[in-house]
């Protein structure tokens, strides 16, 4: 056989230099469908295996996937991009108002100067922080970004077990691919709940609820994943999630403080 795609001559089903199959066919509709498809319920079933492993054991996941057990799982940001891909449809097909398509940000700060500089960038914040916080596209990738140092600092003292017989804690990338997962947690949750939103009078219930499983989510995610007993799970991720918010807080504030200044000079 010559392969296709890199002129490599070999013999057997795939070639050994690039990897492709020995069978490419002519593109056609069926093929198509099979590759949009695929990825979902193809032969491997990473996806389903990923996404049933995240509601059932999500930490047992995240420590086989660090742990160099990672054939098997679907690579988070690539979880990510596909669980978005599917709110977004899902959005789409009931009619709800998606804010990643159509939602902006006003960054005008004229409405704000009567109340004063320092009480019109409180206000700014809080408008800026309702945004994010609603919005799943940015909600989700700020809360795992921000997150990840104040994770780190909080659980550098428990150490995971390594494949080479060490025993360190989670680095900053390391942890980035936990609140990654975790994000596709959220992703997951929202997608099927979406329904249930058109409610009326369910709204205000539902999002508590859902907030509410979100967060044991990620408790029980680090208490697998590092092997925690249950009072240290909870209070270590109840004083990271509240020094998210606040680091998270602050930024957004001096970004307001600063265009503040900047609006100010221009004038």
């Amino acid at each position: 056989m010559v392969c296709l795609n890199c002129g490599n001559t070999f013999e057997g089903n795939f070639c050994p230099h690039c990897g492709q199959s020995a069978e490419v066919k002519r593109l056609q509709a069926g093929e198509m469908l099979k590759n949009a498809i695929g990825p979902f319920v193809g032969g491997d079933n990473r996806f389903l295996r990923t996404a049933w492993q995240l509601i059932t054991r999500p930490g047992h996941l995240v420590r086989d996937y660090l742990l160099g057990k990672r054939i098997r799982y679907y690579h988070p940001l690539q979880m990510y991009v596909f669980l978005l891909t599917a709110y977004a449809i899902t959005c789409y097909v009931l009619g709800i108002n998606i804010s990643i398509f159509d939602r902006s940000s006003d960054i005008s700060f004229g409405d704000y100067e009567r109340d004063g500089i320092v009480l019109a960038s409180v206000r700014k914040v809080a408008d800026y922080f309702n945004f994010i916080e609603n919005d799943k596209l940015y909600g989700t990738l700020a809360a795992a970004i921000y997150a990840v140092p104040v994770f780190t600092w909080m659980f550098r003292k428990v150490h995971l077990p390594r494949p080479d017989g060490t025993s360190q804690p989670l680095c900053a990338t390391e942890n980035f691919y936990a609140q990654m997962y975790s994000s596709c947690i959220d992703l997951l949750l929202s997608t099927f709940l979406l329904p249930l939103s058109l409610i009326e009078g369910i709204g205000d219930w539902l999002l508590n609820a859902f907030g509410a499983v979100t967060f044991a989510y990620v408790i029980v995610l680090y208490r697998q994943m590092l092997g925690l007993k249950w009072p240290k799970a909870i209070l270590l991720c109840c004083i990271g999630f509240a020094l998210t918010i606040a680091l998270f807080v602050l930024f957004i504030f001096a970004i307001v403080v600063i265009a503040f200044g900047i609006d100010l000079l221009m004038k």
